[in-house]
């Protein structure tokens, strides 16, 4: 034994770099030559594409056997299968290489993630608070423990199992307040949670004291789930215990994967993981911190096969400035938690970079700002460094430094179009005069088939440019037609219109289509919307009925009640369209001069 463990050796790859974006854990890849960004994602048995990333690689598609299907929250898929000439990803090329295509998007410039048709080739070291992975080939290290940077940190250790060879999954064993568990260990789920099923065993519900709601998940079948953010007393995985913490809980089909848990990039963000596939275990140490409970928002969509993480989650709890175990932090046999993850000095502007990416994704703004500020100093002209700075900044409430970041990384890059949608996010409130520059900018450098495309809208229609935001929004639909948020998006584009007075009977299909797809109740603005189709189109009575269905739904918006105001005058109705104006200037006091500028007034 002694000698086997003597001869073992880890033949490493050079470190893959890994950018943290909130929670999400990113890398480069190429496909066909072209450049574009991946989630690494363990809970996911094969690399997917967004249907708007396939046609932006212009990528042939076929259908899926009809009887190869991928669940996930709130219903399944039969999937396209996209195929690469060549696909090249952390130092390894493919020829011909096969993605499949499902009916989610990613945002930010995310094109795919990265499954485990590519994790599994080797073992993979995951260290995400310095923001690299390895591919890593031991040599005789079947009895070894392989966490090979452990030097006076206790190591814990999972046995793995594997579901099958179509599906590998990385499932182990934890415990929920003294119940066993079984967890998938997945980097592509941004926040850990719990199956209401194995809530209910560890004696959580989501009426017990202590629980809040924190949002709907919106996965394949397009139905909000609710989840909610429950104190847990202990959860314990490996040997390692965190004490009172909280996770999410939440109704989301894990049985269907056969497990009570999805272990999230927060896990993975606050230890460092060594995958062995080579030995069916899966070695890990802490950083120190807190593991769940961190104090970040991460986006509401998710990639395929995931659950998405919530709208809101609680504040962290207190954290221990001491030697002692802060909340939240884990315990072990000869291991005392820290105030932040402890990691190599990193070498380069680029290490500085990410590592202070990984400190941003975990809520620890100062050590963050002060890797950003190193790399800014060691390469003042990657641009990349000035960037994260100025979102750092944004995030931070600082907006002037964050101005002076965007406009120095803009000089350095102009055709950075993610830096001129962020600095025209930045300056809207004062509506400057550059931001139209920027939105333009953005139109003219973006792929057609981005996905930010909606956000761009968005951005045209609260500066008032209402017919540029109906070409964004036209474009996006175009390229997006099976995405989740397709019917927010119809909604919208049919008020858009309205607002402009422009192709009012598209707009009208748009809302009828809207609501079709559109639970009942999330479909006020729709209606609000479509009552604004129907003033500008002289039918009357429907705008009321719309106005009148939307103020019901969401009583405190004034956009509906102003529009019936406005069709109940036309009608003569004087006392009530009067009231309803009033009323709805009381909820909105600028209402007014928001129809005006449309060339609706009383």
């Amino acid at each position: 034994m002694a000698g086997a463990a003597n001869r073992c050796r880890l033949m490493m790859t050079p470190p893959v770099p890994v950018q943290m974006e909130n929670l999400r854990p990113v890398i480069s890849a190429t496909i066909d030559g072209i450049g574009g960004r991946f989630v690494v994602d363990t809970g996911s048995f094969f690399d997917f594409l967004s249907p708007a990333a396939a046609a932006q690689f212009k990528l042939p598609l076929e259908d899926a056997p009809p009887w190869y299907y991928v669940s996930g929250v709130g219903g399944w898929i039969i999937p396209k299968i996209a195929t690469a000439k060549t696909f090249s990803v952390a130092g390894i090329s493919a020829r011909d290489a096969k993605f499949l295509v499902g009916h989610n998007d990613f945002y930010g410039g995310i094109v795919g993630v990265i499954g485990q048709n590519i994790l599994r080739i080797a073992d993979v070291d995951y260290d995400f608070a310095d923001g690299v992975l390895r591919f890593v080939k031991p040599e005789h290290c079947s009895d070894s423990v392989l966490a090979y940077w452990a030097t006076t940190q206790a190591v814990s250790t999972v046995q793995l199992r594997w579901p099958s060879e179509q599906r590998p999954l990385l499932i182990g064993h934890a415990a929920v307040n003294g119940q066993d568990i079984q967890v998938l260990f997945d980097t592509g789920s941004w926040r850990t949670i719990l199956s209401l099923d194995a809530a209910k065993r560890a004696g959580i519900t989501p009426e017990s004291p202590g629980v809040v709601r924190a949002g709907e998940s919106i996965g394949l079948g397009g139905k909000p789930v609710p989840v909610w953010a429950a104190p847990i007393a202990t959860f314990a995985i490996g040997g390692e215990t965190i004490e009172h913490t909280h996770v999410l809980i939440g109704d989301l089909g894990l049985s269907q994967l056969g497990v009570d848990m999805l272990l999230g990039s927060d896990f993975f963000l606050a230890h460092h993981v060594y995958v062995a596939n080579s030995q069916n275990k899966l070695y890990f140490t802490y950083n120190g911190g807190p593991v769940f409970d961190l104090n970040t928002r991460p986006p509401a969509n998710a990639p395929m096969e995931k659950m998405p993480p919530p709208g809101a989650q609680p504040a962290a709890p207190t954290q221990s400035s001491t030697a002692q175990p802060a909340a939240g932090a884990p315990t072990a046999a000869a291991a005392q938690p820290q105030a932040t993850p402890p990691s190599n000095i990193p070498a380069d502007a680029a290490g500085f970079l990410r590592r202070g990416m990984a400190y941003a994704s975990r809520g620890e703004l100062e050590p963050a700002l002060a890797d950003l500020t190193r790399a800014a100093q060691l390469d003042p002209h990657d641009p990349q460094c000035l960037y994260q700075r100025a979102l750092l900044y944004w995030r931070n409430r600082q907006p002037r430094l964050a101005l002076a970041d965007f406009n120095a990384a803009l000089a350095l890059d102009p055709n950075d179009y993610q830096a001129h949608l962020a600095r025209a996010g930045l300056q809207l409130p004062k509506l400057h005069a550059g931001i139209e520059d920027d939105l333009d900018a953005v139109d003219r450098l973006a792929p057609q088939e981005a996905d930010l495309r909606l956000a761009l809208g968005n951005l045209y229609h609260l500066i008032g440019q209402y017919a540029a935001a109906v070409h964004q929004y036209d474009l996006w639909i175009q390229y997006h037609g099976d995405d989740l948020r397709l019917p927010g998006a119809l909604s919208t584009r049919c008020g858009l219109q309205a607002g402009a007075n422009i192709d009012l009977d598209r707009a009208l299909d748009d809302c009828d289509e809207a609501l079709k797809r559109l639970p009942p109740s999330g479909r006020a603005a729709a209606l609000s919307n479509r009552s604004l189709v129907h003033l500008r189109l002289g039918q009357l009575d429907n705008a009321i009925s719309d106005a009148t269905a939307s103020t019901q739904l969401r009583p405190r918006s004034g956009y509906a009640l102003y529009v019936r105001g406005l069709a109940e005058l036309r009608k003569g109705l004087t006392a009530q369209g009067k009231a309803d104006l009033a009323a709805a200037q009381e909820l909105q006091p600028d209402i007014a001069r928001h129809y005006a500028a449309m060339g609706l007034m009383p």
